[in-house]
C-alpha cells in the first residue's frame, strides 16, 4: 500500500527546472529506491519531502494528507524522518546520546508521556548495533558505526517514513552487508524506506522498486531486474552507443602498430608509468574513500578511470593531481616519489589537471586565459602561436571573454591552456559534462590528438562509451577499490556490472 506520493514534482532554481514533473511512489514495508547520475535530481527531492526545498509546481502525499506547504516540524511529526548525504551526527555526544536527544524530543511534542526514551534509546542500540560503543563519542566511532548512529537518531523519532541520502558511503563490505539486513528487518515491520544511493549494486540488492532519474526528470520505474535491463537507464549511466567517438587512438609511430606495452617488452625492461599510484589510500575527516588503489598510466598511453558515482573517480585524480595526500600509498610520475609535493608545483614537473567544470577564468578573454599558463615559462608568443593553430576557433575568438563562450570552447580554452605548460601527463575530470554529442565527439578527437603527440593521459568520464574509441586501457573502480582493468573491448560487461550492480 502506497504511504507517500509526489505527483508533477516540479522544483526550479531561477530559470531551471532542477526537476520536472515526476511521480514517486513510496510503499510501506518495502525499500523504495531513487538513483541517477550526478545532477540528477535526487537530493533536491529529499530536500522538498522534508520541507528543506520549496516546491515549484506539483504536490507531495503522506497517507492522504498533503503535506506539499507544510512546514519542516510538521512533517517530522506527522512520520517523516531522514538522514544526510554528509554525516550528520552530534560529535560532542555519546552514540547513546545522540539517539537520546531525538528521543526526547519525539516524547515531548507526540505528548506520549507513557514512553520511556533511555529505555527506547537502549532498544535502538542493540537494533542497530551499537551497545559496545554506546558510550563513545559520535566523532571518535569509525564511518560504518557513525552511519548508523544517525540511522538509529532518525529511528528514535518513530518514524512512518524514512529517508536515506547515501546510507552506505563509506562503508565496507562487512558494514554494507549488515546494514542491508537492518534494512529489511525494518520493512517487515511495516517501515517505509525511500533510499538515495551511489552504490547501484546495493540499490539493487535491498529495494523492491527503482526510480530512475536523469537531468530532473523520471527515467524509468520498475523491479530491480527490469531497471538493470533497462537500456535507456544503462545509456545514461554510461552513454548511447551513439555517443562513443568515432576515433581509433593512432599509436606514436605510423609504422608501427603496436601499443606501447607491446613495445615496451621488445625493447626489454619497460620504462616506468608516466604516472602510478601504489597502494592508495584516502580518507575525507576520517571517512576512507580510496581503499589500495593500484592504477598506472603507461608514457604515450590513454587510460578511462570509470565507476558510479561516489566510487572514487574523481579522488583519484585529486591524489594524482596533488590536491590530496594520500593516507597509505604513494604516487610516483616517472618513477619519481612525489608524495606532498604541492599541487602548483606538479605543472613544473609535468603534470597539468584540467577539472570538472573547465576551469576557465570566465572575466578574463581567451587571450588573457592563455597568458596565464605562461608563469612556467613558456612565451605568451609561443602559446598562442600553438594555441591557434591547433584550436583555430579559438584564434577567431581571442579577444571574447572566456565566459562567453559555448561550453565546448571553454573546454577548447582548457584544454590550450593546459598544453601550454608542455605536459607529460594531462587528467581530465568530465571532459564531457553540459556539452551536446557532437561537440564532445570533436574534443575527444583532440584529445586523441593530444595523445598521439606523446602526452600521457588519465581521463574520468561519466559517459564511459564517449571516451572507449581513444583509451587504450580501461579501469573501472567500485567502493574504491579498482575491481577491473585491460582493453577497452574486453571490459564493456565489466562497465555494466559497475554501473548497475550485475552483470546484464
Amino acid at each position: 500500500m502506497t504511504l507517500f506520493e509526489a505527483r508533477g514534482l516540479t522544483i526550479r532554481f531561477g530559470g531551471n527546472d532542477a526537476v520536472n514533473g515526476v511521480d514517486l511512489d513510496v510503499e510501506r514495508g518495502c525499500v523504495t529506491g531513487l538513483i541517477g547520475p550526478n545532477g540528477a535530481g535526487k537530493t533536491t527531492i529529499f530536500n522538498s519531502i522534508t520541507g528543506l526545498q520549496d516546491v515549484s509546481r506539483g504536490t507531495l502525499t503522506l497517507d492522504g494528507h498533503d503535506i506539499t506547504h507544510e512546514k519542516p516540524r510538521e512533517r517530522a511529526r506527522l512520520g517523516i524522518a531522514r538522514t544526510f548525504q554528509q554525516l550528520e551526527v552530534f560529535g560532542s555526544l555519546s552514540a547513546r546520546d545522540n539517539i537520546l536527544v531525538a528521543a526526547e524530543i519525539r516524547r515531548r511534542w507526540a505528548h506520549d508521556l507513557g514512553s520511556n526514551p533511555r529505555r527506547d534509546a537502549d532498544a535502538i542500540l542493540d537494533r542497530v548495533g551499537l551497545r559496545a560503543v554506546a558510550d563513545e563519542r559520535a566523532d571518535a566511532l569509525p564511518t560504518g558505526l557513525a552511519r548508523l548512529c544517525e540511522v538509529g537518531r532518525a529511528l528514535a523519532a518513530r518514524p512512518r517514513l524514512l529517508l536515506l541520502d547515501e546510507p552506505a558511503s563509506g562503508l565496507n563490505d562487512r558494514e554494507t552487508e549488515a546494514f542491508a539486513e537492518l534494512l529489511h528487518e525494518l520493512t517487515a515491520e511495516g517501515l517505509a524506506i525511500f533510499l538515495v544511493e551511489h552504490d547501484v549494486g546495493f540499490v539493487m540488492e535491498v529495494c523492491s522498486r527503482v526510480h530512475v532519474l536523469n537531468y530532473g526528470a523520471l527515467l524509468a520505474v520498475g523491479t530491480p531486474t527490469e531497471i538493470r535491463r533497462n537500456q535507456s537507464v544503462l545509456d545514461a549511466y554510461l552513454g548511447t552507443a551513439n555517443d562513443a567517438a568515432p576515433v581509433v587512438w593512432a599509436r606514436p609511430s605510423s609504422t608501427d602498430t603496436r601499443t606501447p606495452a607491446h613495445a615496451a617488452r621488445d625493447l626489454g625492461p619497460r620504462p616506468a608509468p608516466a604516472l602510478e599510484l601504489r597502494a592508495v589510500h584516502a580518507a575525507y575527516h576520517g571517512i576512507e574513500v580510496l581503499r589500495g588503489v593500484d592504477l598506472a598510466v603507461p608514457r604515450g598511453g590513454v587510460v578511462a578511470l570509470f565507476g558510479p558515482n561516489g566510487a572514487g573517480k574523481s579522488t583519484t585524480l585529486k591524489v594524482a593531481s596533488g590536491q590530496m595526500v594520500p593516507t597509505h600509498g604513494c604516487v610516483h610520475m616517472a618513477g619519481r616519489h612525489v608524495n606532498g609535493v604541492p599541487g602548483q608545483a606538479l605543472p613544473r614537473v609535468g603534470l597539468c589537471t584540467i577539472p570538472e567544470g573547465r576551469g576557465v577564468f570566465p572575466n578574463l578573454t581567451v587571450r588573457e586565459n592563455l597568458t596565464m599558463a605562461s608563469y612556467t615559462g613558456v612565451s605568451r608568443s609561443a602559446i598562442e602561436e600553438r594555441t591557434f593553430s591547433f584550436f583555430p576557433r579559438l584564434g577567431a575568438r581571442r579577444a571574447q571573454l572566456a565566459g562567453t563562450l559555448s561550453g565546448g570552447e571553454q573546454q577548447m580554452l582548457a584544454l590550450a591552456r593546459a598544453l601550454a605548460t608542455e605536459p607529460a601527463v594531462l587528467l581530465l575530470d568530465e571532459l564531457s559534462i553540459g556539452l551536446a554529442p557532437l561537440v564532445v565527439e570533436e574534443l575527444y578527437g583532440m584529445v586523441a590528438e593530444i595523445a598521439r603527440d606523446g602526452v600521457s593521459i588519465l581521463v574520468v568520464e561519466q559517459f564511459a562509451r564517449t571516451v572507449l574509441g581513444v583509451a587504450d586501457i580501461v579501469v573501472v573502480m567500485t567502493r574504491g577499490r579498482v575491481t577491473a582493468s585491460g582493453p577497452p573491448a574486453e571490459l564493456e560487461s565489466e562497465l555494466a556490472s559497475a554501473y548497475m550492480g550485475a552483470s546484464l
